[in-house]
């Protein structure tokens, strides 16, 4: 799969409201950093570059609603699952 496509799969999945922030790592994070679901849903939607790692898990760059850059981790399935972000 291409990164474009990814990139295309992900906002479809997004604008559907199939996505998700795992409670684990994610939210925590998300916490900690504080960003909302809103820069989270901003940042799938907006993401401009994409790269697979070895786990098969995406690394998604893009930014929050203030324009803060936002590095999303995500799975690809039947819907999104931010993993972690940072």
């Amino acid at each position: 799969m291409t990164e474009q496509e990814m990139l295309e799969i992900v906002r479809s999945y997004t604008r559907g409201n199939r996505w998700e922030v795992d409670q684990v790592h994610g939210q925590p994070r998300m916490q900690q950093r504080g960003v909302s679901f809103s820069d989270v849903e901003h940042a799938l939607l907006n993401a401009n570059q994409c790269q697979v790692q070895e786990n098969g898990r995406w690394k998604l760059q893009s930014w929050d609603l203030d324009g803060d850059d936002l590095t999303l981790i995500v799975v690809v399935d039947d819907g999104v699952l931010v993993i972690t972000l940072f």
